[in-house]
Formats: structure tokens, sequence, C-alpha cells
């Protein structure tokens, strides 16, 4: 599903607001979608799953945008020459983050609930 939006509803999107705004558009989308989690989760039955998937599906479909966002607006930042390096740092502070991330979320969670 994800492939397919990226194939064909990205570059439409992408053509109509240009890739700045479709990720400023997906960063801030994301926050009010992630914040309302807590919240879908006080739902029961049918509507809990419906609701569940159109979240999880729109909070996909936001972050493949955010990331070819970024990829985008990279790739227009930098000289053609210094692309490849460019590219794999930013991937490599994205794995960072994607490892850390985590760890560090529940070292401060840990912290909290001590205190």
């Amino acid at each position: 599903g994800l492939l397919l939006f990226q194939l064909l509803l990205y570059p439409a999107i992408e053509k109509i607001l240009g890739p700045l705004m479709v990720t400023r558009l997906s960063a801030v989308i994301s926050i009010p979608l992630l914040a309302s989690y807590p919240y879908i989760a006080m739902l029961s039955g049918l509507i809990l799953h419906l609701v569940l998937n159109c979240a999880s599906i729109l909070r996909n479909a936001l972050s493949v945008s955010l990331v070819t966002g970024i990829f985008i607006l990279l790739n227009n930042a930098v000289p053609q020459h210094q692309r490849g390096a460019a590219n794999g740092i930013s991937m490599m502070a994205m794995s960072i983050s994607k490892a850390f991330g985590p760890a560090g979320a529940g070292a401060l969670f840990s912290l909290a609930q001590k205190r």
C-alpha cells in the first residue's frame, strides 16, 4: 500500500504543494495524530478497529511523505558531486536516531517512574 502511495499519489501531491510544504504538512499533521492514540484506545469494538486502522494508514503515509520530502530537499540543497556523501550522512543520522531514540525514551520513562 505504501509503495503504491509513494509511486502514484506522492508525485501528484508534491507537484501541487512542493516538497517543502509536503514535508511541513506531514510533520505538523503527525503531531496531533500521534497525540490522539491514547484517546483512540478509549474506543471499543468495531469503531476501535476502524479508527485505529485509519490512523495507522495515515501515520504511515505521513511518514513516507516526510522521509521522501526530506530526501528531495536534501538532494536539492547539495551540489551533484556531494549528493552521495550527503545521503550517506543523512541515512546514518536517521539510523542512529532510530536506534537510540527508543532507548533514550525508555530511560526517561524509567527515571520518571522512579520519581
